[in-house]
């Protein structure tokens, strides 16, 4: 499916409800949820915490199936998307949660490079030269052989953002990506984003409480009590 502009649709929801429980325990989280992404786009979510925000962000990078409604990433139907389906689609994109999730066994070099090694884009000396390239874009430059325990929390988010960027995935989900982070940092991690999703039409869908990174927004979304709604 493309879009007017010719940009491929990379991520839709339609008519995506979703609860947790059943019966007297049921709780509804998201109501009635119509969006997309098209490749190249930058698209914001904001909304007060319990929103609905992660929940929504966890459905459409498949590590949850919605309750109800059409659902559709990087062209496969999640409804109906068979294991080897999931697979192939989480090969295809990348997250970034608020928990670093590095590998404390590796190096910060190693963790970078750890982003790309199972996929078939792996050179192991181009993979080292591109993680030691975006290890100094993010400032972390002289911290390629430090261990995940010897850096601060932003610098750790830093790494996980070289290790996401490093694959050049067709999708990123992220969730509040700048809150370990100062200005400076956070600015430079936004900028990288950008820069992916121009340079390789990398659909970027964000959430954030972060208002000085709504500047590279495409489109912003808000979510409020599970519905959403179009800013602007």
């Amino acid at each position: 499916m493309t879009s007017d502009e010719g940009r491929a649709v990379v991520v839709e929801a339609r008519g995506l409800n979703h609860s947790y429980g059943t019966g007297q325990r049921k709780v509804d989280v998201l109501f009635d949820i119509d969006m997309e992404v098209r490749e190249g786009e930058i698209v914001i979510v904001t909304g007060p915490s319990g929103s609905g925000k992660t929940t929504l962000l966890t459905i459409l990078g498949t590590m949850r199936r919605p309750t109800e409604g059409h659902v559709r990433v990087l062209g496969y139907d999640m409804l109906n998307a068979t294991p080897s389906d999931i697979e192939v689609i989480r090969g295809r994109l990348r997250f970034l949660f608020q928990r670093r999730n590095l590998l404390t066994s590796l190096n910060v070099l190693q963790n970078v490079v750890a982003g790309v090694a199972m996929t078939p884009l792996t050179n192991p000396a181009w993979d080292e030269t591109r993680s030691r390239h975006l290890l100094s874009l993010l400032g972390l430059g002289d911290k390629a052989d430090a261990w995940p325990d010897e850096l601060s929390g932003g610098q750790q988010q830093r790494v996980a953002v070289a290790r996401m960027l490093i694959g050049l995935p067709d999708l990123i989900i992220a969730d509040e990506p700048t809150s370990a982070l100062d200005r400076i940092a956070g600015r430079i991690v936004v900028d990288q984003l950008r820069e992916l999703a121009l340079k390789v039409r990398c659909a970027v869908l964000l959430s954030t409480h972060d208002e000085r990174i709504f500047d590279v927004a495409t489109r912003r979304l808000h979510i409020e009590d599970g519905r959403i709604y179009q800013v602007g």
